[in-house]
């Protein structure tokens, strides 16, 4: 299994995170996709993946929770990763319609068909499949919106700056709204509620952590990444990811 990711063209820098292939030429794998703040658009690549009528393109919504997926023997898999609440410059869908789920991409954007499955999948390198989702992106994208969600953007980057310790009211007071007027704008633009965001955040943050310092005390990782105490930290990671901390 390989797994690789690509810069989008200069001019998607920020609204796209990344472009990612992920291929598989050996058996079939099952894996355990983690939440991570972020809405993908996502493509089953191959001649095989064409002769069903599933979602070989489909959006996939913020996650919460882990998800488990087969990867199929000789497939490929591509993903447009959005950084967050930039999915609203191609789509004016409410996120948190889709939140924990995924839908057929086609239902938002007529182009993604299977015309465009085969043009992608036929296309003989990853560069020119990149260049083809970059080409689409570009023409999809309505460039007015970037102003009209400055604020979600600012509370987004608030939240992640001050992960280990969130105050809704203060964000909601720095930001001159009303908490309940931002709980509602955040949930619709970015996917999820504020508190749920947070805590996506500080569970990536927190897994980072304990994956580069083995011998670090739990105790002591959930002190410095916000949690009340060990068994606070073991209680959070264990309902996003299904695993104890030891097993990331």
């Amino acid at each position: 299994m390989s797994y690789k990711e690509y810069i989008p063209s200069k001019n998607l820098n920020s609204i796209v995170d990344t472009i990612w292939i992920a291929t598989n030429n050996g058996q079939e794998i099952e894996s355990r996709i983690l939440p991570d703040g972020y809405v993908d658009i996502i493509f089953d690549l191959g001649k095989q993946m064409l002769l069903s009528s599933g979602n070989e393109i489909r959006v996939s919504g913020m996650m919460t929770k882990f998800k488990r997926v087969v990867s199929k023997k000789n497939s490929e898999t591509l993903g447009i990763r959005f950084k967050t609440g930039q999915f609203n410059s191609i789509s004016n869908i409410p996120l948190s319609e889709i939140k924990n789920t995924a839908i057929n991409a086609s239902n938002l954007f007529p182009k993604l068909n299977n015309s465009f499955l085969e043009e992608l999948t036929e296309k003989k390198c990853h560069f020119e499949k990149v260049q083809l989702i970059n080409s689409f992106l570009t023409a999809e994208i309505n460039w007015t919106v970037q102003d009209v969600y400055k604020l979600e953007h600012s509370v987004c980057e608030s939240i992640r700056a001050n992960y280990r310790e969130l105050d809704l009211s203060l964000i909601a007071k720095n930001h001159c709204i009303s908490l309940r007027q931002l709980e509602r704008r955040f949930k619709t633009i970015v996917g999820v509620t504020m508190k749920e965001y947070h805590s996506i955040i500080r569970f990536n943050k927190t897994k980072d952590v304990i994956m580069e310092n083995p011998n670090l005390s739990l105790l002591s990782i959930a002190f410095d990444n916000g949690y009340f105490d060990h068994s606070h930290l073991t209680k959070e990671i264990h309902k996003i990811s299904g695993l104890n901390p030891s097993e990331l």
